[in-house]
């Protein structure tokens, strides 16, 4: 079973708790994404910028740290507005691989591509690591 913990002073932090609740939800939920979640290897930064809330989930194969603010290197970042943040976990899966051809997704794509809005370091060159974390934050 997944392993979430919080590192000192998080659980109190709003954004980082429901990040981190959506997944072990969705791990409850959908066991069949616990090798995706156990297949994580590496730091996740997340940013809200209209929240000035920022958050790094330090994932080490089948163990996940939350911690506030930067930690390490990160192979993904993604700054936007926390709404967006929220959105990411509306992402329809199909197939195994997140569907951008629906409303929401469509919408996270325009917000990456068209208006800025979403920042996402990693996209190129973690695109494996990208697929696996979208699976996880997915409650559809």
């Amino acid at each position: 079973m997944a392993q979430i913990n919080f590192a000192p002073g998080v659980e109190d932090a709003g954004l980082p708790v429901m990040i981190a609740d959506i997944i072990k939800g969705n791990l409850e939920a959908k066991p069949q994404r616990q090798g995706d979640f156990n297949a994580l290897n590496g730091n996740i930064y997340m940013q809200a910028h209209d929240a000035e809330v920022d958050m790094t989930m330090v994932f080490e194969k089948g163990n996940l740290t939350v911690h506030s603010g930067k930690v390490g290197d990160p192979k993904i970042s993604i700054s936007t507005d926390s709404d967006t943040l929220l959105a990411l976990a509306n992402i329809d899966v199909k197939f195994g691989l997140p569907y951008y051809f629906d409303k929401v997704g469509f919408e996270v794509l325009k917000k990456l591509f068209l208006t800025r809005e979403l920042k996402l370091a990693g996209l190129l060159t973690h695109p494996i690591m990208l697929t696996r974390f979208t699976k996880l934050m997915s409650c559809r």
